[in-house]
């Protein structure tokens, strides 16, 4: 009887530590796949804002040609364009607090959308699987 217990605790043993090292493993790849997914996200990003900064650098370049041509003067034309970025400045200041929670939501959103993604799944698939207990009893 006793080498029946002691045989049944090793392998519940080997089964308990199988299942963590499985968990951390799993953890393990959740982690790696979050971080790809997130420098993914950032070198997006990097790019689209870079293009964006040269599309507008380009048409505020263009602007201060147009407004120094239209004015008779270039230096005149440059301190106006130099003017709206300024302005853009202070009004990106202004609403820096707001600007920074709307990124900072956007970044949680996308990280924890793949996580409630997983719950739907292992929850349907739970309850496929009582579901098919139950009809098959």
């Amino acid at each position: 009887m006793e080498n029946i217990a002691e045989k049944t605790f090793a392998e519940l043993k080997e089964d308990i530590s199988t299942y963590v090292e499985l968990r951390l493993e799993l953890l393990k790849l959740n982690t790696y796949e979050r971080v790809a997914k997130t420098m993914a996200v950032f070198s997006y990003g990097i790019v689209l804002v870079l293009l964006a900064f040269f599309a507008i650098l380009f048409l505020f370049l263009a602007l201060g040609f147009f407004l120094g041509e239209l004015l008779g003067s270039m230096a005149l034309g440059f301190v106006l364009v130099v003017g709206m970025y300024l302005l853009l400045f202070g009004i990106t200041m202004f609403f820096r607090g707001k600007i920074t929670s709307k990124v900072t939501n956007e970044i949680i959103t996308a990280m924890m959308s793949k996580d409630e993604k997983d719950d739907e799944e292992a929850t349907h698939s739970a309850g496929n699987i009582n579901g098919g207990t139950a009809t098959g009893a």
